[in-house]
């Protein structure tokens, strides 16, 4: 793959996008998550998304204008509605702002509805939990609908992913996934001509397990499977249903009225363990939690356990240095992207 240097690849994202209408500080806020999800391996979710988020720009879909209004307010809690302002800025905000306010409150809560896409959710975990706070983040879209509840076959919920940020005595534990078998972004960047999936990962349009990913294009189309898939798809369901209620109803952006696909609503908290066991101990039992995994034996054809953000942060370590690993494809889409919104293409992909 071709390598770009962080430096570059950061100031040709926050150029194109100021190019495209957002602020400086708006550019700058998404370039910065975009490159931080490539350097941490979340390909979907880094430069990837860059041509999505011109074109969504373009449409009108992600504004610069506006202000962020705020519905509710505590010491410990606040409640924002964004009208679709950039997703990165609007949460990068939220973040220094709860760690502002956890300076005072040992568990402080937000909740924000109807900002644009926000990207990774590991990328904004490490920061609050190297800081030693327990984080906890959910996030989805409810003008997106791809997933059947378990036991139907018509599309309802979506991959509603939950992340965690976990402090320790070395590197955080940082868990992102989706309550999904397969993320959307995933079931998107399946080739075209691919037929045949490892495993019975979606469901055909009258709710039968299948591992042909043309199933999500039929019409009406077929669903990806809830996490746990067809035998413990119920599991994932109640996971998905956790994410509507914090990061949907509880912000009031939900699903009872008609959303354009692109707008989120998002829950986080931060926690203080020095208010509980303190954090001290907190971080030494997870540490404890750490080591006793790390030496549990590899089990056949396995390299050994592998606790969530460790490859993350590991790839940030070595891409950091040796510059971003960038698919040629994903290259020719932003070309592409340029031209297809009248933006002059960047002299480091001409």
């Amino acid at each position: 793959m071709p390598k770009l240097s962080v430096a570059i690849a950061t100031d040709m994202a926050r150029t194109l996008l100021a190019d495209a209408g957002m602020t400086a500080t708006q550019a700058a806020a998404m370039a910065e998550v975009l490159i931080a999800a490539d350097l941490m391996g979340h390909r979907t979710h880094g430069l990837g998304m860059l041509p999505t988020y011109l074109d969504r720009i373009a449409a009108g879909l992600i504004r610069s204008e506006g202000s962020i209004e705020t519905l509710n307010e505590t010491s410990s809690t606040f409640a924002w509605h964004t009208d679709r302002l950039p997703g990165a800025w609007v949460m990068q905000q939220a973040m220094s702002r709860l760690q502002d306010m956890a300076r005072h409150h040992p568990v402080v809560t937000a909740t924000v509805s109807n900002c644009t896409h926000i990207g990774s959710l590991q990328v904004y975990l490490e920061a609050p939990a190297r800081n030693g706070y327990l984080a906890l983040m959910m996030v989805t879209d409810p003008g997106v609908a791809s997933v059947a509840p378990f036991g139907g076959a018509d599309p309802v919920l979506t991959s509603n992913p939950i992340a965690c940020g976990i402090p320790t005595g070395g590197d955080p534990i940082l868990i992102d996934q989706c309550t999904s078998l397969v993320s959307n972004a995933q079931a998107q960047s399946i080739p075209e001509g691919r037929t045949e999936l490892p495993g019975d990962w979606l469901l055909d349009n009258e709710g039968r397990p299948s591992r042909d990913p043309s199933v999500l294009r039929t019409d009406p189309p077929g669903t990806i499977m809830p996490l746990g898939g067809a035998d413990f798809g119920y599991k994932g369901m109640g996971f998905m249903l956790m994410v509507e209620a914090f990061a949907l109803a509880l912000s009031g952006h939900a699903r009872s009225t008609p959303k354009t696909r692109g707008a989120q609503g998002v829950f986080v908290q931060l926690i203080d363990p020095s208010a509980f066991s303190g954090r001290g101990t907190f971080e030494a039992e997870m540490t404890h939690v750490v080591e006793a995994c790390h030496a549990s034996r590899p089990a056949e054809g396995s390299s050994g356990v592998r606790l969530p953000g460790e490859r993350a942060l590991r790839l940030k370590r070595e891409q950091t240095e040796t510059g971003l690993d960038v698919e040629t494809g994903r290259l020719d889409a932003i070309r592409a992207a340029c031209r297809r919104n009248g933006l002059e293409v960047p002299a480091a992909l001409r």
